[in-house]
C-alpha cells in the first residue's frame, strides 16, 4: 500500500490504508527551502508509524519525546535532541513513548543528491546519534524554517553542509576504532582488487580467518556488506574517469569491474541518483 505525500515521500508497508494515508494529519507544518523539504510533525503517546522507506535521504530531529526505531540493521531508542539519518529506500518504523513526541524531517532533492553523489558523501548508511554537536545544528535549521526571513535559504544551507559533514565524519572515523587488523586488511584487499571478482572465502582466505566471521565483523564495522563496499569503490573509480576523460561507458565499465555498460549504468544511478552519460554532462573538467 503506498502513501505519497509532497513533502513526506514515502512508500507505506501496512495492513491499515486508513492508517497510512491518515499519517499527514500529524504534520504541523511543510515547506521548502534551499532544495530541502522541511516537515514537522507532533503525534499523541504510544504512536506507531507503520513500516516505511524514504524516496529521498532525510535525517530527522526528535524536538520533544522520544521514541524507538526499528529497522532490520538495528534498533535506536531515541531521546529528545536525538537525530537521526536515513538513506532512501531504508524500510523502518517508528513507535513513540509515553509522553508521544514532536520531530522534524528534512529530505534532500536532486539539487542536493546530484552534487552530494558527486563528491563521494555517503548517503546510503543510517546513522543515529543521541548526544554531540548534531542536535543543536539540527534545531537551527528547524528555527529557520520555522520563522524564516530573507536570509533563511543561506543559513539553512550553511548549517545543513554541516550536518552532513558531521554525520560524514562519525562514519569516516567509527569503523576503525575497533576494527581487528586481520579487518583491515581484507579492507585493503577490497581497495587494491575492487575490480576483480573476489569471494568471501577468497578474502578471508587471504587474511587468515573465516569466512562466515569476516562477513560479520565487515558489516558490523563498516556497516555494509563485502559486496556493497566493493560497488562503492566501483562507483568512485567511474566517477572519476567520467570526470577526467573522454573514455566511452563502455570501457569505463569494463574497468570498473562491471560486467557491462547497462550494469554499471544501474548500479551507478542507484548510488549517485545520476546516470552514467548525465554525471559526465555536469562534472567532466573541460
Amino acid at each position: 500500500m503506498a502513501a505519497h505525500f509532497r513533502h513526506l515521500r514515502a512508500q507505506y508497508y501496512d495492513d491499515d490504508p486508513a492508517g497510512a494515508r491518515g499519517l499527514r494529519h500529524y504534520h504541523v507544518r511543510e515547506q521548502e527551502m534551499a532544495g530541502l523539504l522541511g516537515t514537522e510533525t507532533r503525534h499523541p503517546p504510544l504512536f506507531r508509524i507503520p513500516r516505511h522507506a524514504h524516496d529521498l535521504p532525510s535525517f530527522y530531529v526528535v524536538l520533544e519525546g522520544d521514541l524507538t526505531e526499528y529497522s532490520e540493521r538495528r534498533e535506536s531508542r531515541l531521546p529528545t535532541s536525538s537525530v537521526v539519518f536515513t538513506p532512501p529506500g531504508e524500510i523502518h518504523s517508528n513507535a513513540f513513548h509515553g509522553s508521544g513526541g514532536r520531530c522534524f524531517l528534512v529530505e534532500f532533492t536532486s539539487r542536493w543528491t546530484d552534487q552530494l553523489g558527486a563528491s563521494g558523501a555517503m548517503l546510503h548508511r543510517p546513522l543515529a546519534a543521541a548526544a554531540g554537536e548534531l542536535a543543536p545544528l539540527a534545531v537551527r535549521v528547524y528555527q529557520e524554517f520555522r520563522d524564516p526571513d530573507r536570509i533563511s535559504p543561506l543559513a539553512v544551507e550553511g548549517l545543513t553542509l554541516e550536518i552532513l559533514a558531521a554525520f560524514a565524519r562519525q562514519w569516516e572515523d567509527r569503523p576503525d576504532l575497533r576494527a581487528p587488523g586481520w579487518l583491515r586488511n581484507a579492507r585493503d584487499l577490497v581497495h587494491d582488487r575492487f575490480t576483480e571478482t573476489m569471494t568471501a572465502g577468497t578474502i578471508a582466505g587471504a587474511v587468515g580467518v573465516h569466512p562466515v566471521r569476516l562477513v560479520r565483523a565487515f558489516r558490523r564495522h563498516f556497516r555494509c556488506s563485502l559486496a556493497e563496499y566493493q560497488r562503492r569503490l566501483r562507483v568512485e573509480h567511474a566517477s572519476r574517469l567520467l570526470a577526467a576523460t573522454g573514455r566511452t561507458l563502455a570501457d569505463i565499465a569494463l574497468s570498473a569491474g562491471f560486467a557491462d555498460q547497462a550494469h554499471f549504468s544501474r548500479v551507478f544511478k542507484q548510488h549517485t541518483g545520476l546516470t552514467p552519460a548525465r554525471f559526465r554532462s555536469r562534472f567532466a573538467v573541460r
